[in-house]
């Protein structure tokens, strides 16, 4: 799964995308039954995380679950 410019995301939903990175489950919406899920995630940016981390506006805890191995493009 790739995902772009994840700092957008409104905060209650990065608590839901760190959620299914940590537990590998899911419910969908409306449902009661929680769905096993495995699968690699590729993200990327163009802003920087850290500042936004220090400005409250990216979770830090997410922002460690998904930078495990950061890669620099000028």
């Amino acid at each position: 799964m790739c995902l772009f410019d994840q700092p957008l995301l409104p905060l209650d939903m990065q608590v839901k995308l760190l959620n299914v990175l940590q537990e590998k489950t899911f419910k969908r919406v409306g449902g009661k039954k929680e769905h096993k899920i495995d699968f690699r995630l590729v993200t990327a940016t163009n802003q920087n995380l850290e500042e936004m981390v220090e400005k409250g506006t990216f979770r830090l805890d997410l922002y460690y679950r998904l930078n495990v191995i950061p890669i620099q493009i000028p």
